[in-house]
């Protein structure tokens, strides 16, 4: 599918960094912020290089973990902070400005932009074993099936995808759901039928571990 010119395409990479703000550093074990639980290793380089080939009208990314707030959950969700931070109401207080800040940027570029169709893309990645049961996928989409755009885009990039790797295993709506409380889901109801949300998970044995 090709972009028209009534459409926007943005993208965004919620937990590139696993980086922590001076303050709260010593917060969480160094040996934690370099697992798959501080950020989505591999998932920065991959958005960058995207960024550069599909030059999106907008484009954001996480400077800090997702152990001090997860971008791409409502800040009301119990798991938008960390049990390391949880209780630190200073640092709660520090991760909400942080968050709204990343969420109105959005939400600004959106609004000026009220007459065009936007396309969003959220680049993440995921851990290849989770509770001692490994993921069987290369690739997941995440889309919500009842919009139709949605569905259509999820078609089409998964088609793209295996037609430059047909070795790939390509699954829509795993690991996770794409429905599940995000960045998406929000935008979806602000926005409405104009806005067209996919996550890009990719399995994190197919990256670096170096950003």
């Amino acid at each position: 599918m090709k972009q028209t010119a009534r459409e926007i395409l943005i993208l965004t990479c919620e937990h590139a960094s696993n980086k922590l703000p001076a303050a709260f550093k010593s917060a969480v074990p160094a040996e934690v912020l370099k697992t798959h639980r501080a950020y989505d290793i591999g998932a920065l380089a991959v958005f960058r290089k995207l960024v550069k080939f599909a030059k999106p009208e907008f484009y954001c990314e996480g400077k800090f973990s997702r152990l001090f707030v997860d971008l791409n959950r409502t800040i009301t969700n119990k798991s938008a902070f960390s049990d390391y931070l949880r209780s630190n109401e200073n640092a709660k207080a520090e991760a909400t400005a942080y968050w709204s800040e990343y969420r109105a940027a959005i939400e600004k570029f959106v609004k000026a932009n009220a007459k065009k169709e936007i396309i969003h893309l959220g680049i993440h990645s995921f851990t290849p074993e989770l509770n001692g049961k490994v993921r069987n996928t290369d690739i997941g989409i995440l889309y919500d099936p009842s919009r139709p755009k949605e569905c259509e885009l999820a078609q089409v990039i998964k088609a793209e995808i295996k037609r430059l790797h047909p070795e790939m295993t390509v699954r829509f709506n795993y690991p996770y759901k794409g429905t599940s409380d995000g960045l998406t889901t929000t935008l979806r109801k602000k926005i409405g039928p104009r806005y067209a949300g996919i996550e890009i998970e990719i399995n994190q044995k197919l990256l670096s571990y170096e950003q």
